[in-house]
């Protein structure tokens, strides 16, 4: 057992009791106790039961450096030192590489399109004007369009954001259950609270 302790700097060697603490700079700041093990009542007249203290150093102590049995001793992070690097691409590097393709893919149609005409009059077939006349798209990251959904939009309970069942024809706030219709209707709820809960959601009356 260790007696005392000590407060060092790097490269400074404190004496406390009977044990010497020295810290030593190599690798940033690691702590080696350097000292005597405190003997038992018994053999504590002896000079011979003072066994020299072995010297350990913080990481050895480190619970992060441990190995855990349930974790893979192969698996190596991606981003470790030394390994294979992985970057996140930028929006403007993703935006870039999609316009990229689109090209791409567009003057591949366009080749195609060249490529049927040219076997249509090698057996002479008429040209479709159609397919001269319509513009080569390609479907991208930035022209998906969808048509407006035909489902009932949801309302929303101004004081909870709950699903709202209900809308009260006084303030004509939504709520979700008859305890929050008690609390609109209670005295606590001002015409000036009620008109702030409005305007959340662009009801609110502006008085210009």
């Amino acid at each position: 057992m260790l007696v005392g302790a000590v407060h060092a700097r790097n490269g400074l060697t404190v004496d406390a009791g009977l044990c010497t603490v020295q810290v030593i700079p190599a690798h940033g700041v690691h702590v080696a106790a350097v000292g005597l093990i405190f003997p038992s009542r018994s053999s504590a007249l002896d000079p011979d039961s003072y066994l020299p203290l072995t010297q350990y150093t913080a990481t050895q102590f480190s619970f992060a450096s441990t190995p855990k049995p349930f974790k893979n001793p192969h698996y190596t992070r991606h981003s470790a030192p030394g390994g294979p690097g992985k970057r996140n691409k930028t929006l403007k590097q993703i935006l870039t590489l999609e316009r990229e393709r689109v090209d791409e893919e567009a003057r591949k149609r366009r080749e195609e399109r060249v490529e049927r005409r040219r076997l249509r009059q090698e057996r002479g077939e008429a040209a479709v004007e159609e397919d001269e006349e319509r513009e080569v798209e390609v479907v991208s990251f930035v022209s998906i369009e969808a048509p407006p959904s035909l489902m009932p939009q949801k309302r929303y309970c101004d004081i909870t954001g709950l699903e709202a069942k209900y809308v009260d024809p006084r303030t004509l706030l939504r709520y979700h259950s008859p305890s929050i219709f008690e609390l609109i209707r209670s005295p606590s709820f001002q015409p000036a609270v009620v008109q702030a809960y409005l305007a959340l959601r662009g009801m609110g009356i502006v008085l210009r």
